[in-house]
């Protein structure tokens, strides 16, 4: 095996494969980077069995092989070496010499006979979408995944697509996310899995250009990504998801419509506070045309107003400030809607065109009054 390559387009390459290493596992394998050299291409690929990345690296091949080397090893050496080009030649022994410039490494490697074949799709479905739209999908409903090992459904994001259009649920027990986006190639069949949402969220940091095409491909069991050179599958969650539609308020006491980047100011403000006391709290007042917010630790209070229209009776109502902040960072609207039952109930953030749902929703349950 040898072949030569660009630093910057390694180092590339294995800073997106390391988020597929295992770091505890029994398979020292696993903690390992599978490189191969064949047909004028070097490929890398990582596994710990829940998620595969696959992706290509520009190379020139003099010799085919194949070898497993130390991710966080190979990864140090990379990036510590002094110039750009990188000449790599592997002994019999899986020795792999590493010269570049002044510098010259010997390091073991392992024999790849015990690396896990990358996943093979039986494709199912197949679609494309641009990077942009799964990337503020992700982006728009990874805070409200759950992080509970007693509600493992939860730990995924219920993903549906029909047609032209493709909908990302996500919800932890206080708080719900809905985002929409359109998809570039149309489906036949109506899909409904559950992605883990650990899985997205490594997802998201591979996605760059905007206007990139993503395909998407599905089978029973996984489901498959491929972002320019770069392959992506993780397997999919199995069981029923709750049914959220039900917690959605049909009717809604206030329609309150804010200015979003005035009311995240005036929350972050007042969190600061809030997460020195109980439970990150904020309460807030909803009058006819200034909402009040505030908070109050040992440590001191907080008094923030915000210019709001109301359509509605007045209305106290306290929240997880981090929920709240959570949500409007978000949220890519200059204004947005807010529908309050009661004091007990859900608050939901919408789109200010439409009492449907939009390209978003999110619903955060409040802190009861009678809890404070």
């Amino acid at each position: 095996m040898k072949f030569s390559c660009s630093k910057t387009d390694l180092q590339n390459a294995i800073t997106l494969c390391l988020k597929a290493v295992s770091s505890k596992t029994p398979m020292a394998i696993l903690e390992g980077i599978f490189f191969q050299a064949y047909d004028s291409r070097l490929v890398l690929n990582t596994t710990d069995l829940e998620i595969s990345i696959k992706t290509e690296v520009p190379a020139f091949i003099e010799t085919d092989g194949e070898v497993v080397l130390k991710a966080g090893l190979i990864s140090d050496i990379i990036r510590h070496l002094p110039g750009e080009d990188v000449f790599f030649e592997k002994d019999d022994l899986h020795q792999l010499k590493i010269d570049c410039l002044q510098a010259s490494f010997t390091i073991k490697g392992q024999s790849a006979e015990e690396f896990p074949d990358f996943p093979e799709i039986e494709e199912a479905y197949s679609f494309q979408m641009k990077a942009g739209v799964l990337k503020n999908m992700i982006r728009g409903v990874i805070s409200s995944v759950a992080d509970n090992e007693n509600i493992p459904i939860l730990k995924g994001v219920k993903t549906e697509i029909e047609e032209d259009q493709i909908k990302m649920v996500a919800l932890d027990g206080y708080r719900l996310a809905i985002r929409k986006g359109k998809i570039e190639t149309p489906i036949s069949s109506p899909i409904s899995v559950i992605v883990p949402g650990k899985a997205l969220n490594e997802l998201y940091r591979l996605m760059g250009d905007d206007e990139e095409l993503v395909v998407v491909r599905f089978s029973e069991a996984q489901i498959y990504f491929k972002v320019g050179p770069t392959e992506f599958v993780t397997r999919l969650l199995e069981g029923d998801y709750f049914n959220y539609e039900q917690i959605i308020p049909k009717e809604k006491n206030n329609d309150i419509t804010i200015e979003r980047q005035d009311f995240l100011d005036a929350v972050e403000r007042a969190a600061l506070l809030a997460r020195v006391g109980k439970n990150n709290l904020i309460k807030m007042d909803f009058n006819e045309n200034q909402l009040q917010i505030t908070s109050n630790a040992d440590l001191g209070d907080v008094f923030e107003t915000v210019p709001i229209d109301n359509i509605g009776t007045p209305m106290r109502i306290a929240f997880n400030s981090k929920y709240v902040i959570d949500a409007l960072k978000v949220i890519e609207e200059e204004r947005l809607r807010i529908h309050l039952t009661t004091a007990a109930g859900p608050a939901v953030l919408r789109t200010t065109e439409t009492d449907e749902e939009g390209d978003f929703l999110y619903l955060i349950l409040p802190v009861r009054m009678s809890d404070l």
